[in-house]
């Protein structure tokens, strides 16, 4: 809306600068040789001949390209400096003087020394010439020619003046940009350095909760996997020695996935994650080795190409998705369906039966479905999680980010 604002705006100012410059140089045309009749007596009307209709005419085409002066400043600047030299004004020429240098600011030396040229020489020929006949009629006098003082004097202060007030347009342009940009750089800063203090103080969180972890529950996984070990050892054979080693077995593997997490919490965002699309199929093996039938289709390519966040999102979604599944479909067959495409991105499908009683063997803080709606919005992708006739079902669909 405040953009529109502003276009009308100066839309506005445009056509307003062409009604009033065209008015203006309508007075100024009777200035060029032939293009007025001045009559005997000064209270007479001046007539305005045909040529200095098609100079009125040709005064207003130039001054409409005031309209366009934002994008091109130099027609505008063409189109005053083809009114001064045929002798209308220089009222455009300065116009389009002020646009040409906002946008050309390394062209403002050259600019100026045409434009003063320009401008001066406009005003000496009218000071000692016939082109500036009508001053006399301007000044009360009866006749065209340049015999009265101020026909001489007036053009030479006008084009003084109007260079002073053309350069002050132009300085306080560049100042107010100068302080424009000062005002932008200070804001720039001052986001740079909130944001600097945010990630401090999310940082020292993540350091805090990762030595929690490390204190409290990879402790607790290490010494689980260690009475597992044990327990495998002494049962070496039968249904309670492969569960012992597979207790074993996930509790080692939960305990190195704790470590990378920790790692990641004191690296920090954009650090390489140990989760990683490579590790699905060693994923599935360990769940169906646990006893979990799973049915899996899994295809990725170019899986060297992708970032690293959306490598370990992938992963992240397929074992918080697996997680769900086992905790509240116990025995039942997991479907799994993963396919990641350079074209198409990733598409992510767990699919398990809705069991009516089926109480959650795993406990659980109902966050991993959160996690994966929050990993798929942080990559611009769509998630549908729930259930659908008898199924339970998680489908993520994440666009391709290739490695930078």
């Amino acid at each position: 809306m405040a953009v529109k604002r502003h276009r009308t705006a100066a839309r506005a100012r445009g056509i307003a600068m062409v009604v009033v410059g065209a008015v203006i140089d309508l007075c100024a045309v009777i200035n060029v040789p032939g293009a007025a009749d001045f009559p005997a007596s000064a209270g007479d009307e001046i007539r305005v001949t045909s040529f200095g209709t098609i100079m009125v005419l040709l005064g207003i085409a130039c001054w409409l390209t005031v309209l366009w002066r934002d994008r091109h400043p130099m027609l505008v600047l063409a189109a005053g400096g083809f009114l001064a030299i045929i002798g209308v004004s220089y009222l455009l020429l300065l116009v389009g003087t002020v646009a040409a240098v906002r946008l050309h600011p390394r062209r403002t030396r050259l600019i100026g020394i045409l434009v003063s040229a320009t401008v001066v020489l406009f005003a000496v020929r009218e000071a000692l010439t016939h082109w500036g006949g009508a001053w006399g009629w301007y000044f009360g006098s009866q006749s065209t020619e340049q015999d009265v003082p101020g026909a001489i004097v007036t053009p030479l202060v006008v084009a003084v003046l109007s260079l002073a007030a053309t350069a002050g347009v132009v300085f306080g342009s560049r100042i107010k940009r100068g302080a424009d940009e000062s005002r932008r750089r200070a804001d720039m800063q001052q986001q740079r350095a909130e944001e600097l203090s945010d990630q401090l103080v999310r940082q020292a969180e993540r350091d805090r909760i990762a030595r929690d972890m490390h204190d409290s529950l990879a402790h607790r996984l290490s010494i689980v996997s260690l009475h597992a070990g044990a327990l495998a050892a002494t049962a070496r054979d039968g249904e309670a020695g492969e569960i012992a080693r597979t207790v074993h077995e996930q509790t080692h593997a939960a305990l190195q996935d704790m470590r990378g997490m920790i790692g990641d919490l004191r690296s920090g965002p954009g650090e390489s994650s140990p989760s990683t699309m490579r590790a699905i199929g060693p994923l599935l093996a360990d769940v169906r080795r646990s006893g979990v039938p799973v049915t899996a289709y899994v295809v990725i390519e170019a899986p060297e190409r992708v970032s690293a966040q959306f490598d370990s999102a992938v992963h992240r979604i397929v074992q918080e998705a697996l997680t769900n599944a086992i905790k509240h479909a116990r025995g039942a067959v997991i479907d799994v369906f993963v396919q990641v495409e350079p074209h198409d991105g990733a598409r992510i499908r767990v699919v398990n039966p809705l069991l009516p009683v089926a109480p959650a063997t795993v406990p659980g803080g109902g966050n991993g479905l959160v996690g994966i709606r929050e990993r798929t919005e942080m990559l611009g992708g769509t998630a549908w999680i729930g259930p659908h006739g008898s199924e339970f079902i998680v489908d993520v669909t994440l666009p391709w980010q290739e490695r930078v």
